[in-house]
């Protein structure tokens, strides 16, 4: 991808302390097409997907999701200290320069590398190269506007709409603060678009090749993209339900009502996610991004061991003693140091995660669509909410024990038998029964185990939106800034002096326990 292409956002460079970290080298890890110092559609259309916060790279693991993010949703174990919830601001403020220019030549920024595509797009003089390209930028819209409403669950408002235009007209521009509503609304209306689109596109078989080779994500299958597009639409639409229920129901409905115009990703080959082409990952990467992590005790102790999980063994390493054991969120921080130092509590297991050089950038998994449809059934009918419950868990276990199964490191754990599966989800904490909200907290437990460590994201935007699952969070006594959880990341710094006259108009809502729009639980 061009080197010198500059993306000014909200009067900006990306900057600050990657420079310093462990670097991957993305193009010598995951498929690079077309390597070229010539900006074309088809070189900026790959270079899209080389972002560092899908594929597991280490700076983000080891300054975003490990310490923050993870923490807020329970999904790593930690022990209980002073200020153990307050946000990072340097590193908050990569994951979101991150989103809007690119971290180094080895990684790239969406909005960055789209907008330059929205740029060579409109520069086609043709009529035949601008529909056969517009398959590129309509599937690439459709990779950014997963991102964009990503950055929405984490800060709310954001600038999008007047982002990265420098590129695209040559103009210095500050970018404005789009509502969080109505990106979100522009994301559920541009994939319903583009889903129609893709369902009767007919491009000449040139422009199908020229997909193929530079798409690494889903190999220019429109199949595939159709089921990713209908499924972040899913996603999106049950996001924004509890605040606009009646819009949500109506997108859901349609989508599954009519699964032949709306096909969905239904089985675990159809997983979006960015393959590993060899040992691509840098054994630095996860192991020391996450490596030293324990795990979580509730998760751990209180739902997936009792349950008879068989995820437990692709999950979680036993301790010294051979046993699963998760930090305990009632103990007092000295003995949580302490039994962790000691190897009394478990860790993230090395065959599956740690050590996984082939662990795979996850982008949205059939589990998730299955439980998004069962939370669907669950509340407004029109379909079996346990039989989609049932499949996301079976789901969740065949891919997980398939990333398992990746690893060149140590031995693969046993396989989870069909026997096994059944008795977890007859066990007490599984079984689909109780009241409508049991059902809808076992609904958001099992998404949360699903998600894990590597996908906490999209449980944080869950347990905030939905209040499910129900977990017991301590309070940090020892500040009055954040005792507990944020409900939204604060704006980086540099939003506050380098785009001053925007950011005045969000700065009221600048508060970690102010709500994103959708949450009204």
């Amino acid at each position: 991808m061009k080197k010198y292409i500059v993306i000014l956002v909200t009067a900006i460079i990306a900057g600050g302390g990657f420079s310093a970290c462990k670097k991957s080298q993305f193009d010598e890890r995951y498929y690079d097409p077309e390597k070229t110092t010539n900006a074309t559609i088809d070189g900026l259309y790959s270079g899209l997907f080389k972002n560092r916060r899908i594929i597991p790279n280490y700076w983000n693991l080891y300054t975003f999701i490990a310490p923050q993010i993870g923490r807020y949703t329970q999904t790593v174990g930690f022990a209980g200290t002073n200020r153990m919830y307050e946000q990072a601001v340097n590193y908050t403020q990569d994951r979101w320069n991150d989103f809007y220019t690119s971290p180094g030549s080895n990684f790239a920024g969406p909005i960055a590398s789209f907008r330059e595509i929205e740029k060579k797009y409109n520069a086609l003089t043709t009529d035949a190269d601008k529909q056969g390209y517009l398959l590129f930028l309509e599937t690439a819209r459709i990779f950014v506007l997963d991102q964009a409403t990503q950055m929405v669950d984490f800060w709310g408002d954001i600038p999008f709409s007047s982002a990265g235009l420098l590129n695209a007209t040559g103009s210095l521009t500050l970018a404005k603060y789009d509502k969080g509503q109505d990106v979100y609304d522009t994301a559920l209306s541009s994939l319903k678009r583009i889903s129609d689109y893709l369902a009767t596109a007919q491009p000449e078989q040139f422009y199908l090749n020229k997909l193929a080779k530079q798409d690494f994500v889903l190999g220019g299958n429109l199949m595939k993209w159709r089921k990713y597009c209908n499924s972040l639409l899913l996603r999106l639409a049950m996001r924004i339900s509890n605040k606009d229920e009646n819009k949500a129901k109506s997108i859901v409905q349609t989508i599954l009502s009519n699964p032949t115009q709306y096909p969905l990703i239904d089985n675990v080959g159809e997983n979006v996610q960015i393959v590993a082409k060899g040992p691509d990952l840098l054994s630095t990467d996860m192991r020391e991004g996450i490596g030293n992590n324990p795990a979580p005790g509730y998760m751990l102790d209180s739902l997936m061991k009792p349950s008879g999980d068989p995820r437990l063994r692709v999950f979680f390493a036993k301790n010294k003693t051979g046993e699963y054991f998760g930090v305990p969120l009632s103990w007092d921080g000295g003995r949580q140091t302490d039994s962790i130092a000691s190897g009394f509590v478990s860790r993230i297991d090395s065959v599956t995660f740690v050590r996984n050089e082939y662990f795979p950038g996850i982008i949205l998994t059939a589990a998730e669509v299955s439980f998004c449809k069962a939370e669907a059934y669950e509340r407004w009918g029109g379909g079996a909410a346990k039989d989609a419950y049932e499949a996301g868990i079976r789901q969740s276990v065949a891919y997980y024990f398939y990333i398992n199964g990746l690893s060149k490191f140590g031995s693969p754990a046993a396989a989870a038998t069909d026997l096994e599966i059944d008795h977890m989800l007859a066990s007490t904490k599984v079984l689909y029964t109780g009241s409508k909200e049991e059902k809808l907290n076992k609904i958001g437990l099992q998404k949360w185990v699903d998600f894990g460590v590597m996908m906490c994201p999209q449980s944080w935007a869950e347990m905030r939106r939905s209040g499910y699952p129900k977990l017991f969070f301590p309070k940090d006594v020892g500040t009055t800034t954040m005792p507990t959880p944020p409900l939204r990341l604060l704006y980086p710094d540099k939003e506050r002096t380098l785009n001053a006259e925007n950011f005045a108009a969000v700065a009221a809502q600048d508060g970690a326990y102010n709500k994103i729009f959708w949450q009204v639980q």
